[in-house]
């Protein structure tokens, strides 16, 4: 079966790498033959986050690849779409597969529809505010990330809709002893993402210099450089591929905080699945599927400061506690958020999608 992939990056993105290339090993072995063609080049991903510089000609370039993978569709059983074939253009664009009687499979992990039908500018919200509509109606399936995004897709009538969460591999992550903690030695708090996510930190300022009153504490920061106003001891690490799970097995706690927003309704908590899945309680913000992942039996919600202290409290004095929340943290990632349990249900949605009626 020939899958034709247009994903929106390649393995720099990390939306795509995690809801699309990293199941390119088992679809292979399970027979699908994947034709990648991701959207944005490596060279645009770099110029992006190491100068903050989007390039226009390799935009143009983008396009031109698109269309000319399009052009090529009608050769393969199935198009695996993630989140729309033609960023920033109209809802006529995003017609193109349906036009050509091609099936297809469309994939979100975000709510990227907010960008556009929430858009302060009026004539942005009426040119692209409803430009996903059409492209999840005529969709085969759906596989969203979360509910926030299923109910968005049964709106615009979706007529398949499952939904798959955001995993990982969890060969790649071991439950590693954690640093030695008592009343006079830092507790480290924390936290994973990217400079564009950090500014959520600002949200636990209050509590994290509460609790530094208190007792020693360090926040470690991985994947972003600079946390102005946070007047605590910060340790701040790059973010690697090859280094992540080992820096996380130093935490005692990882935390998720989040505004209460549309846009993070859409999130679909994947540090607190990287946390658990170390074995590391976890603290989260109670918004759209946080809820769902940090359940009492491997962490807290925290809807505000005085939660957030708390819950920093609780988890600092008591070995246990955080021994056991750890533990059912990992064993509920190894049951319902790990690639080994998803990609399975994956390869079979994909398979039946391809052999669905028209």
């Amino acid at each position: 079966m020939r899958l034709l992939v247009l994903s929106r990056y390649g393995p720099m993105g990390s939306s795509s790498r995690l809801r699309i290339l990293q199941y390119f090993p088992y679809l292979t072995a399970a027979g699908f033959d994947l034709l990648p063609c991701p959207f944005f080049s490596q060279a645009y991903l770099l110029g992006l986050y190491e100068h903050n510089r989007r390039s226009a000609w390799d935009i143009v370039i983008a396009y031109l690849r698109r269309i000319r993978a399009l052009v090529s569709a009608h050769r393969c059983s199935l198009v695996w779409v993630e989140k729309e074939l033609f960023p920033y253009l109209p809802a006529w664009f995003e017609g193109f597969l349906h036009r050509w009687r091609i099936p297809y499979v469309l994939d979100y992990d975000d709510a990227v529809f907010h960008r556009f039908d929430l858009h302060p500018s009026k004539l942005v919200r009426r040119l692209l505010g409803n430009k996903f509509a059409s492209l999840i109606r005529s969709a085969r399936l759906v596989t969203p990330g979360n509910r926030y995004l299923a109910d968005y897709c049964a709106d615009r009538g979706a007529r398949d809709i499952r939904i798959l969460p955001t995993v990982l591999d969890i060969d790649r992550y071991n439950v590693q002893a954690e640093p030695v903690l008592s009343s006079t030695t830092e507790v480290r708090i924390g936290w994973i993402g990217s400079p564009t996510t950090a500014t959520y930190l600002e949200l636990v300022r209050q509590p994290l210099q509460a609790l530094a009153r208190e007792r020693p504490l360090r926040l470690v920061v991985i994947g972003a450089r600079n946390i102005p106003g946070i007047d605590v001891p910060i340790e701040f690490h790059p973010w690697s591929s090859d280094t992540e799970a080992a820096l996380l097995g130093t935490l005692h706690v990882g935390i998720m905080p989040l505004s209460d927003g549309p846009w993070e309704r859409g999130k679909c908590g994947y540090k607190l699945i990287q946390y658990m899945a170390c074995g590391k309680p976890v603290v989260a913000s109670p918004v759209g599927v946080n809820t769902d992942i940090a359940t009492p039996d491997v962490g807290y919600l925290a809807a505000d400061d005085r939660d957030w202290l708390e819950a920093f409290r609780s988890l600092s004095a008591d070995t246990a506690l955080r021994h056991r929340l750890g533990l059912a943290g990992r064993a509920s990632v190894e049951a319902s958020y790990s690639l080994q349990v998803s990609a399975p249900r994956l390869r079979d949605m994909l398979a039946q999608a391809a052999l669905q009626d028209p």
